[in-house]
């Protein structure tokens, strides 16, 4: 997928190695609580990525990989420390994903879509489960399925 990058501005390639950084905060935060739970899950998800994903997206993760803690915990410093304030930027930032699907391969970025939605979803069960149950807040639900992110 890299190589699908080339074809975009620099801002555009920022937001797709900052996709996962940014689900993880708007998921992990949305209870206002972003716990060490989420963020070794998040770090943990983005390395197996690395391996674990289509070929066609694999490099991607690989690039993110690189510092991706440090990275993280970063743009979570840059970001509002307010719930409602940071849900917006975060929420503005992955809206902008739409525009980069449409310059990319449908099918590189449909892998990518989909990666993106398994990595929300495991964010949202990282510490949701108390007792064997799985526990997901009403607010975690509501980001999970990234409903400002259209399918290719």
């Amino acid at each position: 997928m890299l190589y699908q990058l080339e074809k975009l501005n620099e801002s555009e390639k920022e937001l797709v190695l900052n996709a996962p950084a940014y689900i993880t905060i708007l998921i992990a935060g949305a209870d206002d609580d972003i716990t060490d739970v989420e963020i070794r899950r998040s770090i943990q998800l983005v390395h197996i990525k690395t391996y674990s994903e289509s070929v066609d997206i694999q490099d991607v993760y690989e690039k993110i990989d690189h510092d991706y803690e440090k990275h993280l915990n970063e743009i979570i410093d840059s970001l509002p420390k307010t719930l409602s304030e940071r849900e917006k930027v975060l929420i503005e930032k992955l809206s902008g994903l739409n525009a980069v699907f449409s310059k990319i391969d449908h099918t590189i970025g449909l892998k990518f879509y989909n990666s993106l939605l398994e990595f929300a979803s495991y964010i949202a069960h990282a510490a949701g489960n108390v007792l064997g149950i799985d526990i997901i807040n009403h607010r975690e639900k509501e980001f999970v399925k990234l409903p400002m992110v259209q399918r290719p």
